[in-house]
């Protein structure tokens, strides 16, 4: 009787607590997962690093400075009168150079300096009566040139299309991550609103297993009264008892199963009030789903996987153009000019009054070019082999999408088959009750046809949940469960 009065009790605390413990939807539990869960935190840092990774290309585009010194020291060789024993020569320079990918052209500028000593002897010029000492001149010499150039391409890369090849290839690859990151972050969402299905059946089963717990309670009060009154033999009194350890055993286990899956979904979550809450679903709420074929037009429209293997596309479009842009000749316009000074004082050689022009065109072209015809070649076939994988990803989706929508059709006729079951299971009882109370039936019958009207609601509630995540699926197939 202890132990009966605990279970009472006990079924008692956990019909309270189902109609008073605050509750949760699967909105708002996929809420907190998206704004706790560390994996969406991980798939945003993928698009960070993609963009990161194309900021680091404009580096192409930046000013290059450099510069250099040097020194050198000689002890010349004498060929002629005029040569020098020694030549010192100290120099600098500086540069700064920059592409421009609008135009594809290159520009320099650099600054140089250069002081040379050389050591020459004076030119001696004998006579009859002497000699004459002709100088050969300055030994130190300054020399300053600016000088600025210019190149621009005329065929290839005109325009800087080869030297924003790169960065622009990279604006897909960040357009493909992005929509990689919501397919991700939808199979995740997808998984955990599958547990939150499986939380929402065990409550439900949890109920009905009370429900059945109540009533065998019941039948067992009643069985023992009609034992007093010598009505019923002893052994309906203990096959009574039997049934309600059975219920009893039934409610610890979902009991045990439902609190072990909200502290795991509590946990993934990150929330401790998750712990205090029961799941608000309508299990067997129907849903309206469309026609097959207009579910397959619309699966077309909007696939994410369609997208990506779209973007791919279009990126490999985009560098075969790179590669028959490498296949035209190329034709460079040169164009320089600079001023430049020398003396052998320092200042006066800064005047810069010599000045210095050049234009040229340069052309280049390897006859054969195979490198960039196979490249060409390759990527065309690429795009051949990638629009067979489109077609044939389309084919498996639509038939994947074919699938799920008869199997929820047909699964849809079993749940009414369901109801029909339960109606009937639970008219089944209160026949056998009633001949039982009447004194024609046996209890046998009555805890028999309980037990199966108990299994007809779980097998609907198992059926249910089926449906629920056989939905699920088709959304997330049709990319409408999350991101949209």
């Amino acid at each position: 009787m202890k132990t009966r009065f605990f279970f009472t009790l006990l079924l008692v605390f956990i019909l309270v607590q189902h109609g008073h413990a605050q509750t949760i939807t699967m909105g708002e539990f996929l809420g907190l997962i998206q704004e706790r869960h560390p994996f969406f935190e991980k798939e945003s840092l993928s698009v960070e690093i993609e963009n990161k990774a194309q900021a680091g290309l404009l580096g192409s585009e930046d000013w290059n400075i450099g510069g250099s010194s040097f020194f050198t020291h000689q002890k010349l060789l004498a060929s002629s009168t005029f040569s020098p024993d020694r030549l010192d020569v100290l120099g600098i320079d500086a540069r700064a150079e920059r592409a421009f990918w609008k135009t594809g052209g290159r520009f320099s500028l650099s600054w140089s300096s250069q002081f040379s000593d050389q050591k020459l002897a004076d030119i001696v010029i004998p006579f009859p009566n002497g000699s004459m000492v002709v100088p050969t001149g300055p030994s130190e010499f300054y020399q300053h040139r600016v000088y600025a150039s210019y190149a621009q391409p005329l065929l290839q890369n005109y325009s800087g299309k080869l030297d924003r090849l790169e960065y622009e290839l990279s604006d897909y690859e960040i357009d493909f991550t992005e929509v990689q990151i919501l397919e991700n972050q939808e199979g995740f969402m997808v998984d955990l609103a599958g547990r939150f299905l499986d939380w929402v059946l065990l409550t439900e089963q949890k109920r009905i297993a009370g429900e059945r717990t109540r009533l065998a309670e019941e039948e067992l009060e009643r069985t023992v009264q009609k034992r007093k009154s010598y009505l019923v033999d002893q052994v309906d009194v203990l096959r009574a008892g039997d049934a309600v350890r059975i219920a009893q055993q039934n409610v610890v286990l979902i009991e045990s199963q439902w609190k072990a899956l909200r502290a795991e979904l509590s946990v993934l979550c990150q929330s401790e009030e998750m712990c205090e809450k029961r799941p608000e679903f309508d299990l067997y709420h129907m849903e309206l789903l469309p026609a097959p074929e207009d579910a397959r037009l619309k699966l077309r429209e909007q696939s994410r996987i369609l997208a990506t293997l779209g973007i791919r596309k279009d990126q490999l479009i985009h560098l075969k153009g790179g590669f028959e842009e490498q296949e035209r000749p190329k034709l460079f316009l040169n164009l320089g000019a600079g001023l430049q000074g020398g003396d052998d004082e320092f200042a006066d050689a800064l005047k810069l009054d010599k000045p210095d022009m050049s234009i040229a065109l340069v052309f280049q072209y390897p006859l054969e070019n195979r490198t960039a015809q196979a490249n060409t070649a390759k990527t065309r076939l690429e795009i051949d082999r990638l629009d067979r994988d489109i077609e044939n990803i389309s084919l498996d989706l639509e038939s994947g999408v074919v699938n799920l929508l008869i199997l929820i059709q047909e699964m849809e006729r079993v749940l009414e088959l369901n109801q029909e079951q339960i109606v009937s299971a639970r008219a089944k009882t209160e026949e056998e009750l009633n001949l039982y109370n009447q004194g024609r039936g046996d209890l046998t019958f009555v805890i028999l046809s309980r037990d199966n009207e108990q299994q007809a609601k779980l097998t609907y509630a198992q059926n249910a949940a089926s449906y629920q995540k056989l939905v699920l699926q088709y959304r997330a197939l049709m990319d409408e469960f999350f991101g949209e």
